[in-house]
C-alpha cells in the first residue's frame, strides 16, 4: 500500500479561534448558544500541502485507509446527480449515493443520509438559521435561496464527543451505544470547477494536541474549536473539480480504541494566486455541496 504523501507546498490564509488562555473574558459563555455572539478569529498564513499530486497517483490509497489515518480522505468519483440538485429527485438521488458511496469505502452495515448544505462563496450571502439537524431531512432543495449557506471561515469540527454520539442516536433512531459503532462523515465536493477560491482545507487528526481546541455551542449542539498551532499540518486540493471528492471524519463511537484519528479539523481558506493559469472565465466564487454522513456498523 502507497504511503501517504503531498510533496507541492504552498501557504493559505486562515482564520482560527482565539484559544481561551488568551480571551479577555470568561470563555465558558460559549459552551451556551446565543445568536450573533462568535469567539473572536485571527487569521494566519500557513503552509498547505497540494493534494492533487496525490489524486493523480497511478496508485491510491483507499479512502478507508486515509480517514483512519489522518481524518480525512480524497478520491475521485464522477456523480450523475451533481447538475441536478436543484430539483427534489436530484437531491434524492444525491443523497442516496453519497450513502451508499460512503457504505462501499468503510464497510459498514448502512449510512443514513442526515442532512446536506450548499454553501456560496460571494457578496449577500450571510448566515441564516436553518432548522435542521434535527432529523433526517426529506424532500427539501439545497439551492432554495433561503437555504444557501457562506463559507465556512474558520477551523473547526462540526461536533464534539457528546454531541456526535447523541447525532448518530437521532438519525439511527435508537441509542448509539446500542451499535458496534457509528460515525459521522461528511462528503464534500463543488459543484463548479476548478475552485480558485475559498477551497476547503483539512487538517491532518494526527497533528492535534488537546492545547489546539476548545468547544462551543451553535444552535444545533457543541462543536470544536481549532486554534493555530505550528504542529498541525494543512492541505487542500488545488483546482478543485466536481469529480474529486473529500470524505471528513467528523465523530467516531470508537473514540480511537483501533488507533484511528477521532477527527479531522477543516476550514474554507484563502491561497495567494489561487486563479493563476486559469482561464479568467472560469474563475467564480466557490459552490459546493456537502452531506453529512451517519455510518452505523449493526
Amino acid at each position: 500500500m502507497p504511503s501517504i504523501s503531498s510533496p507541492s507546498q504552498l501557504t493559505a490564509v486562515i482564520g482560527f479561534n482565539l484559544p481561551d488562555e488568551r480571551l479577555d473574558h470568561d470563555p465558558s459563555v460559549y459552551l451556551t448558544y446565543l445568536e450573533g455572539r462568535e469567539k473572536p478569529v485571527e487569521h494566519i498564513r500557513v503552509p498547505v500541502l497540494d493534494l492533487r499530486p496525490e489524486l493523480e497517483a497511478e496508485q491510491q490509497v483507499h479512502p478507508q485507509q486515509q480517514l483512519y489515518e489522518r481524518g480525512y480522505a480524497v478520491t475521485k468519483h464522477q456523480s450523475p446527480f451533481v447538475e441536478r440538485v436543484a430539483s427534489p429527485e436530484g437531491i434524492e438521488g444525491y443523497l442516496a449515493e453519497s450513502a451508499e458511496l460512503l457504505r462501499s469505502y468503510i464497510g459498514c452495515t448502512r449510512v443514513i443520509a442526515w442532512n446536506s448544505v450548499i454553501r456560496r462563496n460571494a457578496e449577500g450571502v450571510k448566515l441564516k438559521p436553518i432548522e435542521k439537524q434535527k432529523g433526517p431531512e426529506k424532500g427539501f432543495k439545497p439551492t432554495d435561496p433561503s437555504r444557501i449557506q457562506p463559507i465556512a471561515g474558520v477551523a473547526h469540527v462540526d461536533q464534539d464527543a457528546t454531541w456526535g454520539k447523541e447525532l448518530v442516536g437521532k438519525a439511527a433512531g435508537r441509542p448509539a451505544d446500542s451499535f458496534q459503532r457509528g460515525m459521522i462523515v461528511n462528503l464534500w465536493r463543488p459543484l463548479n470547477g476548478p475552485v480558485t477560491n475559498a477551497p476547503l482545507a483539512m487538517a491532518d487528526g494526527r497533528t492535534f494536541t488537546f492545547k489546539d481546541i476548545s468547544r462551543h455551542a451553535s444552535q444545533y449542539g457543541i462543536g470544536i474549536d481549532i486554534h493555530h498551532s505550528p504542529s498541525q499540518h494543512w492541505s487542500y486540493i488545488r483546482h478543485q473539480m466536481p469529480d474529486e471528492i473529500i470524505l471528513l471524519k467528523c465523530y467516531d463511537t470508537a473514540q480511537g480504541s483501533d488507533g484511528s484519528v477521532l477527527y479531522c479539523g477543516h476550514v474554507a481558506v484563502k491561497v495567494d494566486n489561487d486563479a493563476d493559469g486559469i482561464a479568467p472565465e472560469l474563475v467564480r466564487p466557490r459552490e459546493s455541496i456537502e452531506v453529512r454522513l451517519v455510518a452505523l456498523w449493526e
